[in-house]
């Protein structure tokens, strides 16, 4: 067996595919992924209009795609455990608050990140 597979760029373009599903998916069934795109859009808008640096740039991007791969992440976790598990249980409810604690690291270092960057320009 090979260490390297190859791969058919079809099989790449498949892959692709599921992916924009999932994102989709989470567009449509989740609130708070939602919420969290909006805010996304919002703070770019805000970055074209104060013009912010290449560098904070970077960080806000770095900053959405973590918080929305994390809300994608628990959105999974949440599901696979209501699959598995779809009786009530503490080990099902510790799971769960983790992933969302999870998300919720990430939202409070977003928005510590959203204030470094545009107090600056919003105190002027």
């Amino acid at each position: 067996m090979s260490l390297v597979k190859s791969h058919h760029p079809i099989k790449h373009l498949k892959s692709f595919k599921y992916a924009f599903s999932g994102i989709l998916h989470s567009l449509y069934h989740e609130a708070n992924f939602r919420v969290q795109v909006v805010l996304t859009i919002l703070a770019t808008a805000l970055g074209f209009y104060f013009q912010i640096a290449e560098a904070e740039w970077g960080v806000m991007i770095l900053a959405f795609a973590s918080l929305l791969s994390a809300e994608v992440l628990n959105t999974s976790i949440e599901n696979f455990i209501d699959f598995l598990i779809p009786k009530k249980s503490e080990v099902v409810r510790i799971v769960k608050d983790l992933a969302a604690g999870f998300v919720l690291i990430n939202a409070i270092a977003c928005a510590f990140i959203l204030v470094i960057i545009f107090s600056k320009h919003i105190l002027k």
